[in-house]
């Protein structure tokens, strides 16, 4: 698929050196003039990355002048002739019948520097929102394998954070400040050009053009939004990933004895972390963690379930991973954490239920003393199996809450919480399935609303705004906070921002 076109004017913007090595020799360049020699048209090459992103062709004002003056700035090559900046003036020259076309060569033969700097040379042009997000995805892949390899030469243990030499951060937000475009923005950006590509290659075109125009009509968040609930992303940017040496599964780890856990606690597996969100689909946690995934509780509308069975090994098998447990000690709380409380909210097994009857006691006990030891942070808790909450003592960073998306839901959720000891009790009611009546919302201090996304056994759906309201109505009865999801057509964002207890 062809990414839109945007015209500017030809040849501006300079390719920027990237490492330590390129800016020496661009210092020298100071000093210096670069080189220009004349090159045959038809010994100079497109560089793949430019089609791939930009897809340049010379208008006919271009070509006109070419004709007329020629080409009057150098193009930007490398050493094997493939242009990196300049593809509209290289298009005007062949379609104006020049034989040659004045070029100065770039200094590094590294592949990765010789594609950011293809994107640097188009800063200053005017683009598309598909050609911001894939210069987003294209510099994720430089960044990451810079980092990479800085691990590999420098430290080469497993899992090191991909921290640039002057300390901007991993390659997210590297790419971010390159940009100039928030973190977040960069890994939908590569969701979603990776979303479209691979429509496009699956023969999908009505799906990859309806992303396409998402895109460039609204917003990376708009065609994320989209492609979530189309089902037309695969494994996200940001969730953890799993090998068959990151988990055990909780079947084989009540089979242990007492010494084999013991010995298997102990063994080094991958340090986890947290998981920047990058979509609005938990707004109030910008982060989730996930020490335990899978669930056996098999609920028709569950997203959790397809995105494990499309990119874990285990699928969606209740598993363990006791790598991640160190996840609350190894993160540090953002700088922005204090203005916008969300960022310190953590989902603490987005990708599984903690409580889920199969989950051993002593294993939901070693996730709470993980978040007990790092207070810093606020854990979000949920289950369908509210009764088991009662088993254990909460720490006060602890939000717990159970799922009820039906009527017959409500009466266990009120009886388990009276009996909960925790600061924050909240509800989730997504997917809000029926019109719901409590008699003790003010057992709870916070309620969350939403639809169901589609699903592989389920269509999306969204609730009638009059069982919304009626919700409303009751929460505002009692002074229970509201958090309506984005796939609703009002939203009210409300937390309860560690208020005290009402039901105490």
């Amino acid at each position: 698929m062809k990414n839109m076109k945007t015209e500017c004017a030809a040849g501006k913007g300079t390719a920027l050196p990237i490492n330590g090595k390129v800016n020496e020799a661009h210092k020298a360049e100071k000093l210096v003039a670069p080189k220009i020699i004349n090159k045959l048209v038809k010994d100079l090459k497109p560089h793949e990355l430019n089609a791939k992103i930009y897809d340049d062709e010379a208008d006919d004002t271009l070509i006109k002048s070419v004709k007329e003056s020629g080409v009057l700035q150098p193009l930007l090559a490398d050493k094997n002739n493939r242009v990196i900046s300049g593809h509209r003036r290289l298009d005007a020259a062949i379609r104006a019948g020049l034989l040659e076309v004045p070029v100065t060569f770039f200094p590094s033969d590294d592949e990765w520097d010789i594609e950011t700097a293809l994107i640097e040379s188009n800063r200053q042009r005017a683009k598309s929102n598909e050609q911001i997000a894939r210069e987003a995805a294209a510099l994720l892949i430089v960044e990451q394998e810079k980092a990479r390899q800085r691990q590999v030469r420098g430290k080469p243990q497993k899992n090191l954070p991909a921290i640039s030499p002057d300390g901007t951060g991993d390659a997210r937000d590297v790419v971010a400040k390159k940009l100039g475009i928030g973190a977040k923005k960069v890994d939908q950006s590569a969701a979603v050009v990776g979303a479209i590509d691979r429509l496009t290659q699956e023969g999908s075109e009505e799906d990859a053009k309806k992303l396409c125009t998402e895109l460039n009509k609204f917003s990376v968040n708009r065609a994320h939004k989209v492609a979530l609930e189309g089902g037309f992303l695969r494994a996200s940017v940001t969730e953890e990933s799993a090998d068959e040496e990151d988990y055990i599964l909780i079947s084989d780890w009540e089979k242990m004895s007492h010494d084999q856990k013991t010995k298997a606690l102990a063994k080094e597996w991958p340090d986890g972390k947290f998981n920047r969100q990058e979509s609005d689909g938990i707004g109030w946690a910008h982060w989730s963690w996930n020490p335990m995934t899978g669930c056996l509780q098999n609920c028709e509308y569950c997203f959790a379930r397809d995105s494990a069975n499309h990119r874990l090994p285990q699928g969606f098998a209740p598993s363990f991973y006791p790598g991640r447990l160190k996840a609350p000690g190894l993160m540090k709380l953002p700088a922005d954490a204090s203005a916008d409380f969300a960022s310190k909210n953590v989902f603490t097994c987005s990708m599984a239920d903690l409580f889920g009857k199969w989950v051993p006691s002593e294993l939901i006990q070693m996730v709470l003393d993980a978040a007990r030891n790092a207070p810093l942070w606020n854990y979000v808790f949920l289950t369908k199996f509210p009764g088991r909450l009662t088993e254990f003592q909460f720490p006060d960073n602890a939000w717990v809450g159970t799922t009820v998306d039906t009527q017959a839901r409500v009466a266990a959720a009120e009886a388990a919480f009276e009996k909960v000891q925790a600061r924050v009790k909240c509800l989730s009611c997504e997917p809000l399935k029926e019109q719901l009546t409590f008699k003790k919302l003010n057992l709870f201090q916070w309620i969350m609303i939403g639809g169901a996304s589609k699903s592989t056994q389920t269509p999306e759906f969204k609730p009638p705004r009059e069982w919304v309201q009626h919700l409303w109505a009751q929460a505002d009865k009692v002074g229970c906070k509201i958090f309506e999801k984005a796939n609703l057509l009002e939203r009210r964002r409300e937390l309860p921002m560690m208020e005290p207890d009402k039901s105490k």
